[in-house]
């Protein structure tokens, strides 16, 4: 069951020494978990998926929010172009706070300045 498998992969980050230098802006690959109905989740079989880091705490704890390729207009949705090839946009409404350790590499940032208009939006959904 995806669930023992993932609790394995959990188990091994969770002993993880190192944690890797970020930065807000970055898009990286974490490692998440089996997630529940519309939650957003893995896409791989190491349960990881890309994510843009919104804002760091600390050097263990983040602020990120998910990535995807399928393209939506709606609000909750936000166009960051290409990375690594592909169209992606970010699922505003799945903004979330993760431990360093999950991260696993870095692929990509994006422009500052964009992050800050990322940012505006994600202050006007939850107004």
């Amino acid at each position: 069951m995806k669930f023992d498998k993932w609790n394995k992969i959990k188990k091994e980050i969770h002993k993880k020494d190192e944690i890797p230098f970020f930065r807000n802006w970055q898009i990286w690959y974490i490692s998440m978990w089996v997630n529940i109905w519309f939650e957003q989740d893995w896409k791989n079989d190491t349960f990881s998926r890309p994510v843009l880091i919104l804002k760091k705490f600390n050097k263990d704890i983040f602020l990120w929010i998910p990535t995807t390729t399928v393209e939506k207009e709606w609000r909750f949705y936000f166009d960051i172009w290409k990375i690594r090839w592909e169209k992606n946009f970010l699922i505003l409404s799945q903004v979330r706070l993760y431990s360093s350790k999950r991260l696993e590499n870095i692929i990509w940032w994006i422009d500052k300045d964009i992050l800050k208009e990322i940012k505006q939006k994600i202050s006007k959904l939850i107004e």
